[in-house]
């Protein structure tokens, strides 16, 4: 029997962990995300590739068609030149749409002479003809154009037209190139409806323009006001500039002014007035912290277990931060201390860490606590103490009674504080005509009212000089406004603040300048039969005076290094005076 010996080799392979899958899977992703965007890509360039083939093949077309039109045949519908070509139309070719816009017009070759200049005194040379074709891939817009000229076979000619040139100029006169003119005249036949661009000069023109009255024109540009002609109507029968007329070999010039846009808002105050922080304890909401006090029946007493007060205790307010301080005021409480009690106010502020006592050196005595109301704090530097807070502390030597404070209250100055819902009205100086008694029309006129907040924003809003005013009812009158003569330039941003108090029969604002600018600290000075008033100017120049009476009032009005001035004035409502003060 044969023994025979078997030699195993065993190998042992290894399973795949879920790393190697992981890694696995997300090469094979990559590989295959890269793939689909390279096939992707190629499929968008032959699309657009394919697209933009086919513009061109269109406008292609479209010039052919211009090229075999006799000359006079060259136009547009609505335009000038007019003929039955389609200015804008919207072409389906190989499943892409496109938007074909022609453009035709007459040129002035500078070679015989430029307008009025020109050798034969016919400015329509040659007609240039524009045709651009415009799609979209993917919501991103594509074009392209092209530009021939087509000029006629002898000697040109104006027969039966004119010249309309616009020119378009901003605030500061300077040419507004590629402002968009559009040309209306619905009484011509065919009507003409034209829009084109201006030149790096700001000018337009459309030589071969039919003679027509009431040729309309409108000029815009992006970010831009707006400028037009205007019509005849019911609620303008003196338009300006209006509508204007083509004679025949005459050239008709408009000048339009347009530029960028800016804004208005508006703030309405009150003026700074008394403010105040008062707690009556008829709960403990106004009361940051209490050690062994408590709240009870309209008071702050000592904690009272089974009929025993503590022996002391204190409580701290809220913090009083009131917005634009101006200055405080006063402490003032109502306390109630039975024999062998006691009760003392202490005021504290914010040192920028923690709440801290008052010094005694700024208000005397606050180490050791204040028994006697009212406390005066008109002396405290609001830069320094800014936030304050109140502390009561009680104590009693007798435990079934307890001291009470009853009230406390401090009371400041502050303001001005923004001021809600206060209507107005506003109007430029910028007109368009005037109606049959010859009041102007103005361009820009309007009403609105703040919001909530005390705001109010015009946006855009075209440059111009503004008069803005309290709406009728609004209850207030104007007592100060910063910004007393409101221009808004072009791209401007402009804020105008305004102090609004109640509504009185009869008043006076005087607004104090010297070469233009506001004076401030100026004394104004203002006497009647009844009555005789005296205020300072403020930082804006102004002092108003309210409750007037229906008189002739002398204000005279003085500053260090002015010369004195006076004058009267017959007061019968809200009666507003400028004064310019001249140099000694």
């Amino acid at each position: 029997m044969n023994t025979h010996s078997f030699f195993y080799t065993r190998r042992t392979a290894r399973g795949m962990t879920l790393i190697d899958v992981i890694v696995g899977v997300s090469v094979m992703l990559l590989v295959f995300l890269g793939i689909f965007g390279a096939f992707r890509i190629s499929i968008e360039l032959v699309f657009s590739t394919k697209a933009k083939t086919g513009a061109i093949s269109l406008i292609t077309e479209r010039m052919e068609s211009v090229r075999a039109l006799a000359y006079d045949d060259v136009g547009t519908v609505g335009g000038i030149p007019s003929g039955n070509l389609a200015q804008v139309e919207q072409v389906t070719l190989n499943g892409v749409v496109y938007t074909m816009r022609t453009l035709i017009q007459y040129v002035d070759a500078p070679e015989d002479g430029l307008d009025i200049n020109d050798e034969n005194g016919v400015t329509a040379d040659y007609k240039v003809v524009k045709v651009e074709a415009a799609w979209n891939v993917k919501e991103s817009s594509r074009s392209t154009f092209a530009v021939t000229h087509i000029a006629p076979k002898g000697i040109e000619s104006l027969t039966g037209g004119g010249t309309l040139r616009v020119n378009v100029f901003n605030a500061t006169a300077a040419p507004i190139e590629n402002a968009s003119v559009r040309i209306v005249n619905a009484g011509t036949s065919p009507a003409i409806d034209v829009t084109a661009q201006t030149n790096s000069s700001g000018s337009i023109a459309f030589p071969g323009t039919p003679e027509a009255t009431g040729y309309e024109i409108y000029v815009t540009k992006s970010g831009y006001s707006s400028a037009q002609t205007y019509g005849v109507s019911g609620g303008n029968p003196n338009p300006s500039p209006n509508h204007v007329s083509v004679v025949e070999g005459q050239t008709t010039t408009q000048s339009l002014a347009i530029d960028t846009l800016g804004s208005l808002r508006t703030f309405t105050y009150e003026p700074a007035g008394p403010g105040s922080f008062t707690d009556t304890f008829a709960n403990q909401s106004q009361l940051l912290v209490t050690s062994n006090t408590t709240v009870s029946g309209g008071a702050l007493v000592l904690v009272d277990t089974a009929g025993v007060y503590e022996t002391s205790g204190n409580a701290f307010s809220s913090y009083i931060e009131p917005t634009q301080l101006v200055s405080w005021n006063e402490i003032t409480y109502a306390s109630s201390t039975p024999a062998d009690t006691s009760l003392a106010v202490r005021l504290y502020y914010f040192d920028g860490s923690v709440y801290a006592l008052v010094p005694d050196g700024d208000l005397p005595n606050n180490s050791t606590g204040f028994t006697q109301s009212p406390i005066d704090i008109s002396g405290l530097d609001i830069a320094t103490y800014a936030s304050l807070q109140l502390g009561a502390f009680l104590d009693t030597a007798d435990t079934a009674v307890t001291p009470e404070l009853l009230q406390w209250s401090l009371s400041y100055i502050a303001g001005p504080t923004l001021l809600p819902n206060v209507p107005f009205t506003i109007r430029g100086s910028k007109t368009i005509g005037t109606d049959s008694g010859g009041a102007p029309i103005y361009k820009y006129s309007d009403t609105f009212s703040t919001t909530q907040f005390g705001e109010w924003v015009i946006t855009p809003l075209e440059w111009d000089a503004f008069t803005l005013e309290l709406g009728t009812g609004s209850g207030y009158d104007i007592s100060e406004r910063c910004d007393h003569n409101i221009s808004v330039q072009p791209n401007e941003d402009k804020e105008v603040v305004v102090t609004v108090v109640p509504n009185t029969a009869r008043t006076m604002r005087v607004v104090v300048t010297a070469s233009g600018a506001v004076v401030e600290g100026a004394s104004v000075n203002i006497t009647s039969t009844a009555d005789n008033e005296t205020k300072n100017s403020s930082a804006c120049g102004q002092a108003f005076f309210g409750s007037l009476d229906a008189d002739n009032y002398t204000v005279s009005v003085t500053k260090a290094g002015f010369q004195p001035h006076a004058t009267v004035v017959a007061v019968g409502g809200d009666e507003l005076l400028e004064v310019s003060l001249i140099s000694q």
